[in-house]
């Protein structure tokens, strides 16, 4: 079973990179801040594909600090796309937005600075509170991507045929790989517990043959 979760990781990396691709490929058309945004959303693409293309040929083989970066960037990236993506909405449509939508906007930016912050520090520091705050973070990221798809930029509530299933897709797949990388477990501690079980059993069988 963990090895049919280790193969999906990377196919889903590359399912939600040529997503991201697809999807603001035609921003690069555009002008000003579409296009800002365009360029940074194709460029991160490229990332989470090559990313999700090397976890499946090369595997396991990257070092315990290397593969640990690499998280760290992937649960990044996409976090750091939607909060410039919401300051600029904010920027542009500041007078049209409702209270409704201010609010969204608002938690969309803490939540998505809030999940860098605290995957970061879960990930180089060895707390289990910074995992729990990783994880509650992450939710709230969660949260309020599906905010965004059930409200519009003003505040309106989105009908059912106004929902972008593709955003859906997108957002769920991001989702799923963030708490992936959130609760993947380093492997040098995982080895070490080991060696510490087989010490602990070598040690009582040294015992009780004395």
């Amino acid at each position: 079973m963990k090895k049919i979760t280790d193969l999906l990781k990377p196919n889903l990396m590359i399912v939600f990179g040529a997503l991201l691709f697809l999807v603001y490929l035609n921003w690069l058309s555009a002008t000003d801040e579409a296009l800002a945004l365009g360029i940074i959303a194709v460029t991160f693409s490229a990332y989470y594909l090559t990313i999700g293309i090397l976890g499946i040929v090369i595997g396991n083989k990257f070092s315990p600090m290397l593969r640990k970066i690499f998280d760290v960037i992937s649960a990044c990236l996409f976090p750091l796309f939607m909060f410039t993506y919401f300051l600029i909405m904010v920027i542009d449509i500041n007078q049209a937005m409702g209270p409704t939508a201010w609010i969204i906007s608002i938690l969309s930016m803490v939540a998505s600075l809030a999940v860098i912050a605290f995957v970061i520090i879960s990930k180089f520091v060895n707390k289990p509170i910074m995992l729990r705050f990783a994880y509650l973070s992450a939710a709230i990221f969660a949260l309020a991507l599906l905010l965004n798809i059930l409200f519009d930029a003003i505040g309106n509530t989105t009908a059912l045929g106004d929902i972008s299933i593709v955003h859906v897709a997108l957002y769920a797949l991001f989702v799923i790989c963030l708490f992936n990388i959130i609760s993947k477990v380093d492997e040098p501690k995982k080895e070490e517990a080991i060696a510490n079980n087989e010490e602990a059993k070598e040690d009582s069988s040294e015992a009780s043959q004395e």
